[in-house]
């Protein structure tokens, strides 16, 4: 990991724990853990890796274990959950009420959150006239990531 990248997930860390400490929610060592093992990953990080990842530092633990800190990081904002992969990512905007959309890379993995109510209002907006009722609503667009698209493209190959 870049020392950039290190002290950016040192900063959103510090974030985390301070929405948790405002908001008198008990982040504790696991949950922190878990939270700081989903940001260093660089793609969307399943339960049973991050019972891997944190097997060094913690021993082996039940999946439940890890499943508990993960719906407590979920319920607060504090990660999503993609639904197409059984993962989770960090949240870009912990303590700010918001919707995702999710871009996701089917070559390398990598994923972004694009948070915003536009698609998602419209989308709840329009339903209605086609007779739908929608109870839930996950949107994550998967194609090719900005890298892995110039990697695949031909030499000389014109945009």
């Amino acid at each position: 990991m870049t020392t950039l990248l290190a002290e950016q997930h040192a900063v959103r860390l510090a974030h985390a724990e301070a929405h948790a400490a405002s908001h008198r929610l008990a982040l504790t060592p696991l949950r922190r853990q878990v939270y700081a093992a989903i940001l260093a990953s660089e793609r969307p990080i399943g339960a049973y890796e991050l019972l891997d990842t944190l097997a060094p530092e913690r021993g082996r633990m039940p999946p439940t274990t890890v499943y508990r800190a993960l719906d407590f990081l979920v319920a607060h904002g504090f990660v999503h959950r993609i639904e197409s992969k059984n993962a989770f990512v960090a949240c870009c905007e912990i303590g700010v009420p918001h919707r995702s959309q999710f871009l996701m890379c089917d070559h390398c993995g990598a994923t972004v959150e694009i948070p915003g109510d536009e698609l998602a209002d419209q989308l709840s907006h329009s339903a209605p006239a086609h007779g739908f009722e929608v109870h839930r609503q996950v949107i994550e667009l998967s194609g090719l990531c900005a890298l892995c698209a110039r990697a695949a493209k031909p030499a000389g190959a014109q945009t």
